[in-house]
C-alpha cells in the first residue's frame, strides 16, 4: 500500500493529465496515435491557439477545433515537464466505396448524395454521418412508395486504420395503398370527395380488385386538394387534424387514415351591389337575390353570380365588365356578407357586318346564322354561338371574327367574319347490302352539304336491285324566322314486289313525305315537330287474324276502289319529339341520362285514327359507396290509343329490338304472333263441296300496341390483370324484362284448334332473362360477348332464344 502511494506522488511530480483551459511554460509538443492525418495540421491548430508570446496554450479550444474536423474519435492531452503530449484516436480512413443493388444511374446519384453527408473516398469515415445518410435515403424511398428498403453496410478493415465501404441496397417491391379511411366527413361521402380531387383518375380512386402505388408527393397534393374541396363548398373552417398510416408486417400494404373536422358551413346572409346605371332590370336583381340569399357559400355560387352578371351586360353591349367580389365573414353566426362591385366599361353597338372568303355560301344563308343585326348590341356570346352553328354545317374549316371600332362613331363596331370554306362539300358513295327476303341490293348515296350554294343540305339514298327500288330524299335548311330552328323536308318512294313482303307484315309503304321543324341541341335538349303523309299498300295474299280484324272495321265503300289482292291506306300525321341527352362517354365508361319522348297522331282526314306515345329512359350512374361500379338502367314504354270503333294499325305495332341492351331473346321474338287464315275446299260424302276455314299459328311476331321493356346492367370494377392485357375492358351482368301485348285483341272467334297459341302475347307473359357479358377493344374495334339464360316463360321455343351472342359494338 505504501508503494502505491509513493508511485502516485511521483506521477504527480513528473507528469500530469492536462485538463486546464490554459497551460503555461510549454516548450515542446508531442503527437501520438496519428496514422492518416498529417501532424502538421494538428500543429497549425495548436499554433493558432498560442497566447502570451507563444508560451501559453488554450488546450480546451484546441481540442474542440480538432474534434470539429471529424477526423478524430478521441483526443487526450498530458504534460511531462515542458512538453505537451496529444494522444489521438482517428476515425477510419476510407480508401474505396462500392454501391450495389441499384442501377448505374441511381449509383451515380447515390455517390453524389454520400458526398453531401461527408462520406467520400480518401476521407475519414464517421458512422454518425452514414446513419443520417440512411435516414434521408429511407425518407426519399418512402415518398416514392418503397417502405421496405434494406441498406447493409459492410466495412472491410485494412492496415493503418484504413477501411473499404461496401453499401448493399435492397429496394424490395413497392408498397401499395390498400385502404383509405376518412373520419369526420359528415356531409360528403368518401366517393364524392375522392372523385373531386384531380388525382382521381390516377392514384386515389382504386377499387376492390386493384391497389394503387403509394406516392406521398401525390398524396400531399391530394391533402391540399381535399382542403380546397371543402373551401369551395363553403366549409371555411375545415381542418385536417391527423394523417395516420399503418403498414402490414411485410410493409407491402399500407392503410391510411385521415381525420378531418369539417366545421360549420357558411351561408350568404346579405348581398350588396353598386348601381348599374339602369342596365340591370329589377327582375334580374330580384332573381339574383333569390338565388344567392341563404344559399351555401361555394365556388359554384360565386361562379354563377359572376357569369350571370357578365352575360346580362354582354347582352347590353358591355363586353369589358369586371365583376369583383368581396366577402365579409361573421364567424360567430357562420354567415357571409357578399359585396359585388361592378366596373362598367364602354357600351358598344354593331354598326355593320361584313363577310370575307365566302365564295360558296350566299350572304342570305350566312345571315340566317348570325344573330347580331345592324344597330344591335355587341354581344360576344351570340357571336360565338353563331360561329358554332356555322361549324355544325360542315361547310367551313376555319372562321375568324374581327371587331373594329367605327371611324365615325366610337360606340359602334364593325364585325368581320373571315371564312375558310370546305370546297369539297359533296360526298358520293356506292355499296352493296343484303336484306332478308329482298336479296342483294345496290346502295347509292349522295350528300350535298351546300346545295346550289344556299347552305342547304341535300341527301339522296337509293336501294336498287332487279325487282325493287327504294328512294329517300331529304333537304334541310335553317329557319330564318326562329333562332336555333331548322327546316327539314323528306320524301321517299318504295317500289317492292309482293314476293319480298314478309307475310307477317303484309305492308308496303309506297311513298310519303314530311316536313319537320327542329332545334339544334341546346343545353343537352332538342325538340322537333313533324307533319307528313304516307301512302301504304296492304297485301291480302296471305292474311292473318290481326289483319282481318283490322280490315273488318273499315266501311264497305273503302274496298270498292281497291284491287282484289291489296288495298291502300292514306295517313296524314303529326309527330312531336323531345330529346334530352347529357351522357358523357370515355372508352366504355358512361355517365348521365338520356330521355326521349315521342308522340304521333293522325289527322281527321286520314283513313286511320290513333295516337301513339313512346317514352324511353337511358341512365348511367356510379354507386356512391362502391368504387368503379356503374348501374345502367333502361326503360321503354309504348302505348297506342284509339277512339270509337277504330283499331290501332298492326303495322304501327311495337316490336322488341335490343340494340342498346342485352337480352336472352332474339329480336322480334316477343309478343303476339301471326295466326294465318286460309279457306280450302272439301268434298263431302254426298258429293257436295264445302268450304273449310283453317287457322295456322306461326312463329312470326307481329307486335302489339302496348310495350314495357326494362333492363338493368351492372358494370363490374376493372380487374388490374385484365386491364393490363386488354387496356380497355368491361364486364358485367344484366337483368332484362319485356312484355308486348295487344289490347285490341278479343277472343270473339271460336278457334278451338289453336287455343294454346292464342295465349301467347297476353299481358301476363313477361319475358325475363338474366346473363353476363364481357367487352373489350380488339383489332376489329369494340367486341361484346353475351351469355344469357331465359327464365320465363319456361316453355319458350329455342327458336326465340339468344343464349350466346357476339356483337361488334
Amino acid at each position: 500500500m505504501l508503494l502505491k502511494k509513493i508511485f502516485f506522488i511521483c506521477c504527480l511530480c513528473f507528469s500530469m493529465s492536462v485538463s486546464a483551459a490554459n497551460i503555461k511554460s510549454i516548450k515542446h509538443i508531442s503527437i501520438h496515435g496519428v496514422q492518416n492525418e498529417s501532424s502538421n495540421n494538428i500543429l497549425r491548430t495548436v499554433q493558432h491557439n498560442l497566447l502570451k508570446d507563444n508560451k501559453v496554450i488554450n488546450v480546451s479550444k484546441t481540442i474542440e477545433l480538432l474534434l470539429c474536423t471529424d477526423h478524430f474519435i478521441k483526443i487526450n492531452t498530458s504534460r511531462l515537464n515542458d512538453t505537451l503530449i496529444f494522444s489521438v484516436k482517428e476515425f477510419p480512413f476510407v480508401t474505396d466505396i462500392c454501391i450495389s443493388g441499384v442501377n448505374r444511374k441511381k449509383c451515380i446519384y447515390f455517390n453524389k448524395l454520400l458526398k453531401n453527408f461527408s462520406i467520400k473516398k480518401n476521407e475519414f469515415f464517421n458512422i454518425f454521418n452514414f446513419n443520417k445518410f440512411f435516414l434521408h435515403l429511407k425518407k426519399m424511398y418512402e415518398l416514392q412508395g418503397y417502405f421496405s428498403i434494406n441498406c447493409i453496410l459492410k466495412i472491410i478493415r485494412c492496415p493503418n486504420n484504413t477501411i473499404q465501404l461496401k453499401i448493399i441496397l435492397n429496394e424490395n417491391p413497392i408498397s401499395f395503398v390498400s385502404k383509405i379511411v376518412i373520419d369526420g366527413n359528415k356531409n360528403f361521402s368518401k366517393k364524392k370527395i375522392l372523385q373531386d380531387l384531380f388525382q382521381h383518375d390516377n392514384d386515389l380512386l382504386w377499387n376492390f380488385f386493384e391497389f394503387k402505388k403509394c406516392d406521398y408527393v401525390v398524396f400531399k397534393k391530394s391533402l391540399h386538394a381535399l382542403h380546397d374541396f371543402y373551401i369551395r363548398h363553403g366549409y371555411l373552417d375545415i381542418k385536417i387534424n391527423t394523417v395516420q398510416q399503418n403498414c402490414s408486417r411485410d410493409k407491402k400494404y399500407i392503410n391510411i387514415k385521415i381525420n378531418i373536422n369539417e366545421g360549420p358551413r357558411y351561408y350568404i346572409k346579405k348581398f350588396f351591389t353598386n348601381e348599374c346605371k339602369g342596365l340591370c332590370s329589377n327582375e334580374f336583381m330580384n332573381n339574383i337575390q333569390k338565388y344567392v340569399l341563404n344559399t351555401p357559400y361555394s365556388k359554384s355560387t360565386i361562379d354563377h353570380i359572376t357569369t350571370d352578371f357578365k352575360n346580362i351586360f354582354l347582352k347590353k353591349g358591355l363586353s369589358n365588365v369586371r365583376v369583383l367580389l368581396h366577402s365579409e365573414l361573421d364567424k360567430n353566426n357562420h354567415t357571409i356578407f357578399l359585396h359585388v362591385l361592378l366596373d362598367l366599361q364602354k357600351q358598344y353597338f354593331i354598326n355593320d357586318i361584313f363577310f370575307l372568303g365566302n365564295s360558296l355560301a350566299e350572304h342570305k344563308f350566312l345571315h340566317d346564322y348570325i344573330y347580331n343585326h345592324k344597330n344591335g348590341f355587341f354581344d360576344i356570346n351570340l357571336i360565338k354561338q353563331s360561329c358554332n352553328d356555322l361549324f355544325d354545317t360542315s361547310l367551313f374549316s376555319n372562321i375568324k371574327v374581327y371587331a373594329k371600332k367605327n371611324l365615325h362613331n366610337n360606340n359602334k363596331v364593325d364585325i368581320y367574319y373571315d371564312f375558310k370554306e370546305h370546297h369539297d362539300t359533296r360526298d358520293i358513295s356506292a355499296s352493296t347490302s343484303y336484306e332478308n327476303g329482298r336479296g342483294v341490293l345496290l346502295q347509292l348515296q349522295l350528300l350535298e352539304k351546300n346545295f346550289i350554294n344556299t347552305g342547304n343540305e341535300l341527301y339522296i339514298k337509293i336501294l336498287k336491285n332487279i325487282h325493287d327500288t327504294n328512294l329517300k330524299i331529304h333537304l334541310s335548311k335553317p329557319f330564318s324566322l326562329l333562332k336555333n330552328f331548322f327546316l327539314k323536308s323528306n320524301a321517299f318512294v318504295n317500289v317492292m314486289k309482293e314476293r319480298c313482303v314478309f307475310p307477317n307484315t303484309c305492308v308496303n309503304k309506297l311513298f310519303g313525305f314530311n316536313t319537320s321543324l327542329y332545334t339544334s341541341r341546346i343545353k343537352n335538349k332538342k325538340f322537333s315537330i313533324v307533319c307528313g303523309y304516307e301512302k301504304i299498300k296492304i297485301l291480302l295474299t296471305s292474311p292473318h287474324i290481326t289483319l282481318l280484324k283490322y280490315l273488318s272495321l273499315f266501311p264497305k265503300k273503302f274496298f270498292l276502289n281497291s284491287k282484289k289482292d291489296n288495298l291502300t291506306v292514306n295517313d296524314f300525321f303529326v309527330k312531336y319529339i323531345f330529346d334530352f341527352n347529357n351522357i358523357k362517354e370515355k372508352n366504355f365508361f358512361k355517365i348521365g341520362t338520356h330521355i326521349k319522348f315521342l308522340g304521333k297522331f293522325t289527322l281527321p282526314c286520314s283513313d286511320n285514327f290513333y295516337h301513339k306515345i313512346f317514352f324511353s329512359l337511358n341512365q348511367y350512374f356510379p354507386l356512391e359507396h362502391i368504387y368503379d361500379i356503374t348501374i345502367h338502367n333502361f326503360l321503354e314504354f309504348g302505348s297506342g290509343l284509339t277512339l270509337g270503333n277504330h283499331i290501332f294499325p298492326f303495322y304501327e305495332n311495337y316490336k322488341f329490338y335490343h340494340k342498346n341492351t342485352k337480352s336472352g331473346f332474339k329480336d322480334n321474338s316477343v309478343g303476339p304472333i301471326a295466326i294465318y287464315y286460309k279457306n280450302s275446299r272439301n268434298n263431302s260424302t254426298n258429293s257436295k263441296k264445302r268450304i273449310v276455314s283453317n287457322f295456322y299459328p306461326s312463329t312470326d311476331c307481329i307486335g302489339g300496341n302496348m310495350m314495357v321493356h326494362a333492363n338493368t346492367e351492372l358494370f363490374l370494377p376493372n380487374i388490374e390483370i385484365l386491364k393490363k392485357i386488354f387496356q380497355i375492358f368491361q364486364a358485367g351482368v344484366f337483368v332484362d324484362a319485356i312484355n308486348i301485348w295487344d289490347t285490341n285483341w278479343k277472343n270473339n272467334i271460336s278457334l278451338y284448334s289453336i287455343r294454346k297459341a292464342l295465349t301467347i302475347g297476353q299481358p301476363n307473359y313477361t319475358y325475363l332473362s338474366v346473363g353476363a357479358f364481357i367487352r373489350w377493344y380488339s383489332i376489329f374495334g369494340p367486341i361484346t360477348f353475351t351469355f344469357a339464360s331465359p327464365l320465363h316463360p319456361r316453355n319458350t321455343s329455342n327458336y326465340f332464344l339468344n343464349r350466346f351472342n357476339i356483337t361488334f359494338s
